[in-house]
């Protein structure tokens, strides 16, 4: 089997990394959205978990930078 070169590595790593920041803005907007709509701070709190579970892997990802990236 190939090893994947290193501009395959780096498409990868990119569509990772806005992957997760998609996550982040999705969540940080829903849960905006739910507090404008007056939902429970519950609902609002499992998007904000979400977000910041996104921002530990977005960290994880820019600690783990590829060649060429």
């Amino acid at each position: 089997m190939n090893e994947p070169t290193a501009s395959e590595d780096v498409r990868r790593w990119r569509h990772s990394l806005r992957n997760e920041l998609n996550v982040v803005t999705m969540a940080t907007a829903t849960a905006a959205s739910l507090i404008d709509h007056g939902e429970s701070l519950e609902r609002v709190r499992q998007h904000l978990a979400r977000a910041e579970a996104a921002c530990r892997r977005c960290h994880d990802l820019l600690v783990d930078w590829p060649d060429g990236a």
